[in-house]
Formats: C-alpha cells, sequence, structure tokens
C-alpha cells in the first residue's frame, strides 16, 4: 500500500492553488475580450462561453507537454483587431475570422516544415534573454495601470493616480499587503493569495462591486458565434482589401506574441534547445520549442472556425511559481476547475472585471515575479545595448510584443552593419522582412 506523504501531498495543494490564481485573471479577460467582440455585433454570451472552453482545453493540452500555462486571450492582439481591423477598416467578422483561421493554419505549417522554427532561432541571444525583464515591466505597468496607480499624462509619460480614487486606493492596499506578508517570510504563493483575498474581500464589503443575484447562467447561443467563418464572403470589395493587407501582421503577431511569452516565462525553452527554466518537469524538457507553439497554433485555428479571438499562452502564468512547474497537471487541474466554475458565471466576471482592483493585484505580482527572475548577461557592444534597451522600453510602454521584437531587431542589424561585424544571413533576412511588412502597413493603412 502507498504510504501517505503529507508533504508531497501539501507541495500537490499548491500548485493547484497557483493554477487557480493564475486562471482568474484568465477568466476575467476572457470576459473582456467577449465584450470587445460584442462592440462588432458578436453575441456575448456565447463568445465567452467558447472562449474559457477552448481556454480550458488548451491548458490541458500543454499540461500534457509539461508547462504550466494558463491560456487566454491577448486583449492588445484583441482591440488591435476589433477597433483597427473591423471597426474602422471595415472587415466584417466573419472575415477577420477567416483571416485568423488561414494565418493560424499557416504558421502551423512554417512550424511543422522547420522554416519558423529557422526564423526564430534567428533572433540574438541578448534579445532572447531581455524578454523575461521586458514581459515583467509589462505586466507590472499594465496592472498599475489597470489599477490606476498609473494615469497618463499630457505632460509626462505616467503620473500617479489619485488616490482619492478607490481603485487605485483597494490596488495599493493590495500591493503593500502583499509586500508586508512577503516582508514576514511567507511563500510567495501564500502572500499573493492573503493579499488577493483582503483587496477582494474589503472592496466586496465596501461596495464596489457585488455578487449579482442571478450569477450563474448556462451558455446560449453558441449556434450564432460557431462558424461564423462560413458567411466570409458577404462583405464587399473594400473590405477584403483590409483583410488581405492585414494578413501577414496576423501571422507575425500570431508567431512573435506566442513564442515571446513563452521564451519569457521559460528561457531554455525559448533558446529552443528543448528544455524548460530550472525546475520545469522532465516532460518538459522533451516537449520543444516547435511542439509547444504548434499546439498553441492549433488551439488558435479551432478558436477561429469558433468565433473566438486568438488565445495566446497568459503572461500571468509567471504566478505558477516552482511548485507549479514541477507539476504542471495539478497546475493545470487549479486552472481547469477555474474555468469550467466561469464558464457559468458570466454575470459574475463581469462584476468582477468592473472594479478590477484585485485583477490588477494578480498582475502586479506576477510582474514582480518575473523581474526577480530576469537575468541578463553581459552586454558588452553597442549594438546588444541599443537592441535590449528598445526591446526592454517599446514592450512595457505598447503592450506589443511582436512590434518590441521587431523594431529591436532592426535596431540591432543596422548598428550592427555600421560596425561592420558579420551578421548571420537568417538575422539580416528577418530583419529586412520586419522592414517590409512595416512599409506595407503603413502604404495599406
Amino acid at each position: 500500500m502507498r504510504r501517505f506523504d503529507i508533504r508531497r501531498r501539501g507541495r500537490q495543494q499548491r500548485a493547484v492553488l497557483s493554477g487557480a490564481l493564475a486562471a482568474l485573471p484568465a477568466g476575467l479577460m476572457a470576459a473582456l475580450a467577449a465584450e470587445l467582440a460584442a462592440e462588432a455585433g458578436a453575441y456575448f454570451p456565447a463568445v465567452y462561453a467558447l472562449t474559457l472552453a477552448l481556454c480550458l482545453a488548451g491548458t490541458a493540452l500543454l499540461a500534457r507537454r509539461g508547462l504550466p500555462l494558463v491560456l487566454a486571450p491577448d486583449l492588445g492582439t484583441a482591440c488591435w483587431l476589433i477597433y483597427l481591423i473591423v471597426i474602422s477598416h471595415g472587415v466584417t467578422l466573419p472575415l477577420l475570422y477567416a483571416c485568423l483561421a488561414a494565418a493560424a493554419a499557416l504558421v502551423w505549417l512554417l512550424l511543422r516544415c522547420g522554416a519558423a522554427g529557422r526564423a526564430l532561432s534567428a533572433f540574438p541571444p541578448c534579445l532572447r534573454a531581455a524578454l523575461p525583464l521586458s514581459l515583467g515591466l509589462l505586466l507590472f505597468l499594465w496592472g498599475a495601470e489597470q489599477g490606476r496607480l498609473l494615469l497618463a499624462s499630457p505632460l509626462h509619460l505616467v503620473m500617479l493616480g489619485d488616490f482619492a480614487d478607490p481603485l487605485a486606493y483597494f490596488t495599493l492596499l493590495g500591493l503593500l499587503a502583499l509586500l508586508g506578508l512577503r516582508a514576514l517570510r511567507l511563500p510567495p504563493l501564500a502572500a499573493v493569495l492573503g493579499a488577493f483575498l483582503v483587496t477582494a474581500l474589503l472592496s466586496l464589503a465596501e461596495g464596489f462591486w457585488i455578487v449579482p443575484p442571478a450569477p450563474f447562467y448556462l451558455p446560449e447561443g453558441l449556434d450564432r458565434a460557431a462558424g461564423l467563418f462560413l458567411r466570409a464572403g458577404e462583405g464587399e470589395v473594400a473590405a477584403l482589401t483590409g483583410a488581405a493587407a492585414a494578413f501577414p501582421w496576423l501571422v507575425a503577431v500570431l508567431l512573435l506574441t506566442s513564442w515571446g511569452t513563452i521564451a519569457a516565462l521559460f528561457p531554455r525553452l525559448g533558446r529552443g534547445d528543448g528544455a524548460a527554466s530550472g525546475g520545469v518537469s522532465a516532460a518538459s524538457e522533451k516537449a520543444g520549442l516547435r511542439g509547444v507553439l504548434a499546439a498553441l497554433v492549433a488551439v488558435n485555428v479551432l478558436a477561429a472556425l469558433a468565433g473566438v479571438l486568438p488565445l495566446m499562452a497568459s503572461r500571468l502564468s509567471a504566478l505558477a511559481g516552482r511548485e507549479g512547474a514541477r507539476r504542471p497537471r495539478a497546475f493545470a487541474c487549479g486552472a481547469c476547475a477555474i474555468f469550467a466554475l466561469l464558464l457559468f458565471a458570466a454575470p459574475l466576471a463581469r462584476e468582477l472585471v468592473s472594479f478590477p482592483a484585485a485583477l490588477a493585484l494578480l498582475a502586479l505580482a506576477a510582474g514582480l515575479s518575473l523581474l526577480r527572475r530576469a537575468r541578463l548577461p553581459r552586454l558588452r557592444l553597442v549594438e546588444e545595448r541599443a537592441a535590449v534597451l528598445s526591446l526592454v522600453l517599446i514592450v512595457p510602454l505598447t503592450y506589443d510584443i511582436a512590434l518590441g521584437l521587431s523594431l529591436s531587431l532592426i535596431a540591432y542589424v543596422l548598428l550592427r552593419q555600421l560596425a561592420r561585424r558579420p551578421v548571420p544571413f537568417a538575422t539580416r533576412g528577418l530583419a529586412a522582412l520586419f522592414v517590409l511588412l512595416a512599409v506595407f502597413a503603413a502604404w495599406i493603412f
């Protein structure tokens, strides 16, 4: 008979809890993405339910590959698609989903034949090493902005929020509680959970968000979202032109955003050597970069066919910690349980999004976790320093990983050529492709 080990059971419970904490903001982002799609004419309950169902399936699929990752809609990509492509340029939702399905299928083929892997390996080591730092700053600034600790300023880049604002007050209270619990030498997961509960319960007690009278209902109208791409040919010729112009950027965004997030969370896996960062299970060491990205892109093909905006590896998966990394399946169990609960709780999710102090706190905690783990090599050359500085500035300020990677690579290649140092052919070709894409987008849009 197997002997009961209380320490092993405690580690499994911490892994499950870390998965639940990482999945909660991902579920709330699903509600935000569904509201964005609803602004373009989609049916909110159907898009919300299908988004969470695919997040659940994708999280379980990546856990089988040994990675503690939670899938969630990328809000920056979703805003770009809805506001610029659909609303501004008149591309219909069915046509957008058809383009997304085709772009994801093309990325999958490029990954399977090895072309995309060779392109990603063309990024210099200094940029790959700077990804965790840039992503950590992105999460921290995004959490501070969502919690109104930082505000846009007409005179400066940002300014401190007004702490008479209840949202800023409760976010700051949660951050101080998190730092105080860590100062008391509580484990990171316990400190995050304690600060999250303090923020959520105090804001609930003060009435800044409420539990709706009917917090749960069954998903409905799934047929109004799934298969929407079949009506792609109903748009005008101008809509087809806008969709064709956006297609190359869809391919670049799907590939670079997925790779950039995974490379930041698991640096050794991001280098393509087939091993994940320290503490990740042996199964993930066998799951190479190409296989992980192919699985993620395959989920996005299904998402486009189901009428869902693109899903990426959630940056708040940084909350997984060491226990979640060592036990990805236990981590996925906690995440899938939260997704299954939120699947029937759209009114509750909308209410939580209306006062996002607890969500902002989790983003701040994930950002601090990534910043603590970031390690930069010694940068001896000017082009390396300029490229890393570009990446670390552009990604947090624009919330766009693909844009930061492309501009920093162009700067690296230009400065290295000016210094008459050798540049690999693949790196030069990738930088030239980014320049052509930028010129094409400026000409079309």
